[in-house]
């Protein structure tokens, strides 16, 4: 297994930038659509440090799917162009040694309110979703569990612009809503569900970068076949998780680690024992010359034919474009430091893909995800990039029969 270095990643992010010859547009910060409506792209407003409009984000919104290559031509004139001072080394050093003491002040801050329960993630990875529930079905049932408001400020006191700052997944998950008539008429199916235990699950499943449980929690009922590991580097995080009403150490165990800098307790997992890994919103939190370490872990700890999902940010993502208006953010290309102290690193495919293809890793699956965001009312457009990977570990036949043809080719 070969390793990826920060000059391999440094040398394919640059080789990502100019994939394409065709001439970059110069950007506007106004368009027109077919109607012939006015409308203002957010992202450039960012760009040229002009007032921010975060507030302006409403509930009167719509996805639409953006080609990948119209988002990047879009941006990275201006990416490419812009300059940024860098963050001094010991700055850079103080908040790498002092990673975990960031992110338990900004759960001591927040407590479990700050993001939004991912309850979307089944509906993307069939894995996670064995009982084969549709959106409507989801519906409603994270409906009868009395979903979180849509508020300026959530009940940690933190403003959209803040949640913005850090990743702004409340803000960007945002699905169309099925109809109440619609959701009235389903089943109760959750009333049927039986849950296993921990001696009777037939997978296990662990969630790297755990957080508050905005992922796991919603994931159980969705799951019952499965026993459910849950880590965070947060102390604190961890606790609000143990205090969740839902924790049941019969269905989930959570625990503290800290994976950039230390394996995964095999007192609590075995080597080659999970079924699935979940990696979201997580790797792009840790200093990049560790993401390769990081990834061997997970390696070593997944059964083979195991799978690894990955939804991280993608390059030129808004929130990324809102860090070059600002100074002093700078970490290194394409990783930036929030107000807060936390990091957040923008990937490409390629980047992630060589990453866990690099530890060994098949991949499945690597893409990006791109929304645009338009706010009818204020008539304004914002645009998501996000990463998504879905990686597996060889079977052990795999492995064999690659070893041995190595081996021959050698020989011959």
């Amino acid at each position: 297994m070969t390793q990826v270095g920060k000059e391999q990643v440094d040398s394919i992010a640059t080789n990502t930038t100019n994939t394409t010859n065709t001439p970059t547009p110069t950007p506007t910060q106004t368009f027109t659509d077919s109607n012939k409506r006015s409308w203002t792209d957010v992202n450039y407003k960012f760009c040229n440090d002009q007032k921010q409009v975060v507030e302006e984000i409403q509930t009167q919104t719509s996805w639409e799917d953006v080609d990948w290559d119209h988002v990047r031509e879009q941006t990275a004139k201006m990416v490419l162009e812009a300059e940024h001072e860098l963050v001094g080394q010991e700055e850079k050093n103080e908040k790498e040694s002092n990673a975990m003491d960031y992110w338990d002040k900004f759960y001591k801050k927040n407590q479990a309110k700050f993001f939004k329960d991912r309850t979307y993630l089944h509906l993307e990875y069939p894995e996670l979703n064995p009982l084969n529930i549709n959106r409507t079905q989801t519906t409603a049932y994270f409906n009868q569990l009395g979903g979180g408001s849509d508020d300026n400020t959530n009940s940690s006191g933190s403003t959209k612009e803040q949640r913005l700052e850090n990743g702004g997944e409340d803000v960007k998950e945002q699905q169309p809503k099925e109809s109440t008539t619609e959701v009235e008429v389903v089943d109760k199916w959750w009333e049927k569900v039986v849950e296993s235990t921990k001696s009777t699950a037939e997978k296990t499943l662990l969630e790297i970068g755990c957080g508050t449980g905005s992922t796991v929690f919603p994931m159980l009922k969705l799951n019952p076949e499965k026993y459910f590991y849950a880590f965070d580097f947060s102390p604190h995080a961890v606790s609000l998780v143990k205090s969740n009403p839902l924790y049941n150490e019969e269905r989930v165990k959570a625990f503290v680690c800290d994976i950039a800098n230390e394996d995964i307790p095999t007192d609590i997992i075995k080597d080659n024992t999970i079924d699935i890994m979940m990696m979201i919103f997580v790797l792009s939190a840790i200093s990049y010359d560790k993401f390769p370490m990081v990834v061997q872990r997970l390696y070593k700890a997944l059964k083979p034919g195991g799978i690894v999902y990955v939804r991280d940010y993608g390059l030129y993502d808004m929130t990324q474009l809102r860090f070059l208006s600002k100074k002093g953010r700078k970490l290194d290309d394409n990783f930036y430091l929030r107000a807060d102290g936390t990091r957040t690193y923008f990937f490409t495919t390629q980047i992630l893909e060589s990453l866990f293809e690099g530890a060994g890793f098949k991949t499945l699956v690597s893409k990006y995800d791109t929304r645009e965001l338009r706010n009818r009312k204020r008539m304004i457009s914002m645009y998501r990039v996000w990463v998504r990977g879905k990686f597996m570990k060889p079977l052990e036949e795999d492995t064999t029969t690659t070893t041995t043809t190595t081996t021959t080719t050698t020989t011959n």
